[in-house]
C-alpha cells in the first residue's frame, strides 16, 4: 500500500497565497527546487483540488519554455510521468495528460 503524502509550499504564518490570491511568491531557488524533486521523484500520483491543479498545469507545456533551469526541467519530467486527479465539482475537462477529475473524494479511487 502507498502513502498519501500532504505537502505544500505556505509561508510561516500558513499563507499559500499572497494578498491577491497569487502563489508565485513561492518560487524556488535552483537548490531548493532541486530538493523538492528529490522529495517528489516517488511519488506517482498528484491529488489536486482545481485551483491548484489549474496553477500546476503550466508543467504540462513548460518543456516548450526556451531557458529552463535544469531542476525545471527536471520538475517537468516528474510532473508529467506522473497520474494526476483533481477533486472538482465545475471543472469540466482538464489540460493535461494522465488526469482525470473525479467530482468527490473517493479512497478507493486513489488508490487505483
Amino acid at each position: 500500500m502507498g502513502k498519501l503524502i500532504y505537502s505544500a509550499i505556505t509561508s510561516l504564518d500558513g499563507c499559500v497565497e499572497d494578498s491577491t490570491g497569487n502563489i508565485d511568491w513561492g518560487a524556488s531557488d535552483e537548490e531548493v527546487h532541486a530538493f523538492i524533486n528529490d522529495l517528489e521523484r516517488p511519488i506517482d500520483t498528484y491529488v489536486y483540488g482545481r485551483r491548484i491543479y489549474e496553477a500546476m498545469v503550466f508543467w504540462e507545456t513548460a518543456h516548450t519554455i526556451p531557458d529552463r533551469t535544469p531542476a525545471g526541467r527536471d520538475f517537468t519530467d516528474i510532473w508529467q510521468g506522473a497520474d494526476k486527479i483533481v477533486y472538482s465539482r465545475t471543472l469540466d475537462e482538464v489540460a493535461s495528460a494522465r488526469t482525470r477529475i473525479e467530482t468527490s473524494f473517493d479512497v478507493e479511487g486513489v488508490r487505483g
